[in-house]
């Protein structure tokens, strides 16, 4: 019997685009599915364009606006698969998607957590995005880490994943201290116990690129910054917990250099934190967290000296750099 996937999608004012995004689930060649929508306190039309589907699969809800990863969690609640989707309400996913990653789980179990190719949407044109080809093998748990951690800009997405139940067990629910990264944050607590990721070639995620006021666009407030330090300590106190202690202080220290780097010169008493979290681990610095002429001239120059001079260099151009 085919296992029924739970896809779990939080609602929050996308009157916009909601419905493609109940159309790509609906249009899936994997039909046993559930779709569970989460309005969380919406106050445009949402609820009005989910109420004009009326497939059997849909399971609608509304709660009290609580952030998106409440909304997740209240999801799971309600979820009876075997396998989970998260999507985004803007998300889309190409019709094969689930069910190349569903034929995966077959040979593979509930031991693994299926990955797939990323691309994006821009009003109605997909595309598969360059960049993320280092993400289309298998990994170790090591190995994703090691690898995601060590470069910049592109990270593969909430959507991407078909996580096992079993999987999701494992651990505690999305976690809304960690702001910005609880994706991140909630995927490392879930491949850490696993045994790895397969990677489905012929399935599809799509994010979307022109959202206004899209999360990952509001850095504009300390407590911003605050979550999405907390959420690169938590990669530390995990990887402690699952890898040898010197590569948990290794992976640990690139993790909060991700933080360091990409958030200089805002709030320096967060960065001192952060660097004092490195510090216990055993290294006196970050390491180099940036595209390929930042490296370089780290290299040179240290970590701090360069962040200066981008720093001056934002500055003259008035550019802040999210």
């Amino acid at each position: 019997m085919d296992p029924l996937v739970s896809i779990i999608i939080p609602v929050y004012n996308s009157e916009e685009y909601v419905a493609a995004t109940i159309k790509s689930c609906i249009n899936q060649a994997y039909t046993n599915i559930e779709i569970i929508l989460v309005n969380d306190g919406s106050t445009d039309n949402s609820e009005e364009v989910i109420r004009q589907f009326t497939d059997s699969r849909i399971k609608y809800f509304k709660i009290a606006n609580s952030g998106s990863c409440e909304a997740r969690n209240f999801g799971i609640s309600k979820a009876t698969g075997v396998l989970y989707q998260f999507l985004d309400h803007d998300d889309l996913i190409h019709e094969n998607k689930i069910q190349h990653q569903v034929e995966a789980y077959k040979v593979h179990g509930n031991e693994y957590i299926y990955s797939c190719k990323v691309g994006s949407v821009s009003g109605n044109v997909s595309t598969i995005d360059p960049g993320y080809e280092l993400y289309n093998k298998d990994f170790t748990p090591q190995q994703y880490f090691e690898t995601v951690l060590n470069q910049f800009g592109k990270y593969i997405t909430t959507g991407a994943w078909l996580i096992p139940v079993e999987i999701i067990k494992t651990t505690y629910g999305w976690d809304g201290r960690s702001g910005i990264n609880d994706d991140g944050e909630y995927l490392m607590r879930l491949i850490l116990p696993s045994k790895g990721i397969i990677f489905c070639q012929d399935s599809i995620f799509y994010f979307r690129r022109d959202v206004e006021g899209s999360l990952s666009k509001q850095f504009d407030s300390k407590e911003v910054y605050v979550k999405w330090l907390y959420s690169y300590k938590s990669y530390v106190k995990f990887f402690l917990q699952y890898f040898s202690p010197e590569k948990a202080r290794a992976l640990g220290r690139n993790a909060l250099s991700v933080y360091y780097c990409a958030s200089h010169p805002y709030y320096p008493e967060l960065l001192k934190e952060c660097r004092e979290e490195i510090n216990k681990l055993g290294y006196k610095t970050p390491v180099a967290y940036g595209g390929s002429i930042f490296k370089a001239v780290a290299a040179v120059l240290g970590v701090d000296i360069t962040l200066q001079l981008l720093a001056v260099k934002n500055s003259i151009f008035k550019k802040r750099r999210y």
